[in-house]
């Protein structure tokens, strides 16, 4: 427990940042399931009522941290951006093995609030460097299909991070014998 760390943090004024980060220890080592408020305020080492003021609810702290996650998504993509689909499938997909419960919690609506204006700020600056880099592969094609090739390459490099984070390419990897490893799996899939 870092009740002591938490502490220092609260005392120098930044609690919203040490219940996010009590908060994301708890996701990454627990999961989603392991987040209540209280949960989070006693590992952060301050009263239930402390995150009040600064998220409002339970809700409102999860979408904080969901903002951090597309913030965090964004940043990673952003150097790769020029280097191309494959280069920035393969980010995405690390992102998510990295920071599988933060990665899990940016996609689960029914605890984080989409509507909550950084959390949408911060979802649309990522899925808008996503969508510029997929048209720009598309060419001139007519809007339904544009939204069509979208959909399938999203799709595609969406669903291997989640393979990924829940063990099944791990799987995949086990029967095919020694020699191909997770990132050869990933090179190849998004080749």
């Amino acid at each position: 427990m870092t009740l002591h760390k938490a502490k220092k943090t609260y005392h120098h004024g930044d609690l919203r940042a040490g219940l996010l980060s009590s908060a994301r220890m708890l996701l990454e080592e627990q999961g989603i399931s392991a987040l209540g408020l209280r949960a989070i305020t006693r590992h952060a080492g301050v009263s239930s009522a402390a995150a009040t003021p600064h998220f409002g609810n339970l809700m409102g702290l999860l979408s904080a941290l969901a903002t951090v996650g597309y913030e965090e998504l964004a940043a990673a993509l952003e150097p790769v951006l020029e280097e191309g689909a494959h280069a920035v499938g393969l980010v995405y997909v690390r992102f998510a093995i990295l920071n599988p419960g933060l990665f899990t919690l940016m996609f689960r609506s029914d605890v984080i609030d989409r509507n909550e204006p950084a959390l949408a700020a911060a979802r649309a600056r990522t899925s808008g460097m996503l969508t510029r880099l997929i048209d720009s592969l598309g060419g001139q094609q007519p809007q339904r299909t544009q939204a069509g090739t979208r959909a399938a390459l999203w799709g595609k490099v969406h669903g291997l991070a989640v393979l990924a984070i829940d063990g099944f390419l791990d799987v995949l990897l086990s029967s095919q014998g020694e020699g191909l490893s997770l990132e050869d799996l990933l090179e190849d899939a998004l080749r």
